[in-house]
């Protein structure tokens, strides 16, 4: 697929080095951080800058002193790429989309050796033939590729065999091709979106949607798939009648697959859904060693929320805890830590030592799945607590502490039925 004339410029321009630099961090700053600002015809520096500092897409590891000056060369470069009217302290007309489109590649080309060799390619052709070998190994040198050469020769046969005239000696590279058209021979596989068949991607999206319905964006985020992709296949599925429109959100069309009268898979409505229950059961059998039966499964109304529970099971059944899982669960639990210490409050009684808690509604906006196990540990806390004012009162002993507990953990279990 062709690049864009904006992202090709783009290229042409930077270097493959500022993916390890600010620049690109200021480009995914503008992507995600900015949907407040798109409508405002001009923006002030000095508050980007604030709003910036205050952004997970801040590079950590730049001094405070540079921030200015380095976002500063940033816009020089917006302006340069036409994506910006630029005077000293404000910028006006924003091409926001344009610079989303420019941060996607450069997301793109940050997971790929071939994407970076590609681009230092693409950079030097820029400057003039001939290219030299030790010249593309100097633009990518902090990446540690250690086969650029290998690398090299393989995109070197590939655009040959679609018909790039160029010249190899080992040491430099000579094009024959114009070099408009040299540019996209080399510049334009950055495009490419997914290393999936269609085939494979058509059966993940289908299994996605057999959960429940989701827009075209929300698909591209799951299953990391290009939204230009998944909009194609979603209207090859369209056409073939396999998806029925759910709804319209502000995410975009929303789709489910036309079950269960057209399943996509070939089975029916009972067949699907005892295929589901018998995974879960033997999922849940052999993490757990618990026993379930169909009728655990009756109050369950859709097959829509079987096959959603069976994703999640299956899936909590695979993770083994790497020290990359052990990292995430661990500073996760803090995040909402946070959470509930901030949305509960105690509040004491004047003269009176009896402390009163206060629930905030942020409680019923957790994790679905964080809900269920507070909710479950705090029942249970409750069952506890009334069995030790049951022993309290035959034991004639003052139960008012217990039931004050029980108050204030009933406080939280309503908190989270909102």
């Amino acid at each position: 697929m062709a690049l864009s004339s904006s992202v090709l410029e783009a290229l042409k321009i930077l270097e493959p080095d500022i993916l390890n630099s600010t620049i690109f961090s200021f480009f995914e700053f503008f992507k995600y951080d900015t949907d407040d600002l798109r409508n405002e015809k001009l923006l002030l520096k000095k508050d980007l800058i604030e709003r910036y500092k205050k952004s997970v897409r801040q590079k950590t590891s730049v001094p405070p002193n540079t921030l200015k000056s380095d976002f500063y060369v940033f816009s020089k470069i917006l302006y340069k790429l036409h994506l910006v009217d630029d005077s000293e302290d404000v910028l006006e007309e924003i091409k926001w989309e344009k610079i989303t489109e420019i941060c996607n590649i450069l997301r793109k080309i940050e997971t790929s050796n071939e994407k970076k060799i590609r681009w230092a390619l693409l950079f030097l052709l820029s400057k003039g033939s001939p290219i030299q070998i030790n010249d593309i190994k100097q633009l990518v040198t902090n990446f540690k590729i250690s086969n650029v050469e290998r690398l090299l020769e393989k995109i070197i046969k590939t655009e040959t065999n679609s018909g790039l005239d160029v010249n190899f000696d080992g040491k430099k590279l000579v094009m024959g091709t114009e070099q408009k058209l040299t540019e996209h021979y080399i510049a334009d596989a950055i495009e490419e979106k997914s290393r999936r068949s269609p085939g494979e991607i058509e059966k993940e999206i289908l299994e996605l949607l057999d959960e429940g319905s989701y827009s075209n964006q929300e698909i591209s985020n799951i299953i990391d798939i290009d939204e230009a992709v998944v909009s194609r296949v979603m209207t090859k599925l369209r056409n073939q009648n396999k998806l029925v429109l759910s709804s319209f959100g502000n995410k975009g069309f929303r789709y489910y697959t036309t079950n269960c009268q057209n399943c996509p898979f070939g089975k029916t409505l009972s067949s699907c859904r005892k295929d589901a229950i018998s995974d879960i059961v033997n999922a849940i059998k052999d993490a757990h060693g618990i026993e379930l039966t169909s009728q655990d499964f009756e109050d369950i109304e859709s097959n829509q929320a079987i096959l959603n529970i069976k994703r999640t099971v299956i899936m909590s059944k695979k993770y083994t805890m790497t020290k990359l899982e052990s990292n995430m669960y661990e500073n996760f639990k803090k995040l909402l830590e946070m959470i509930v210490k901030n949305s509960i409050n105690i509040k004491y009684e004047k003269n009176q030592n009896i402390a009163e808690i206060m629930v905030s509604s942020n409680m019923s906006k957790l994790p679905k799945i964080f809900q269920i196990g507070l909710k479950i540990g705090i029942e249970y806390e409750i069952q506890l607590m009334k069995s030790l004012v049951d022993k309290a009162k035959k034991e004639q002993l003052s139960s008012d502490i217990f039931l004050k507990m029980i108050k204030n953990s009933n406080k939280i279990l309503q908190s989270l039925d909102r």
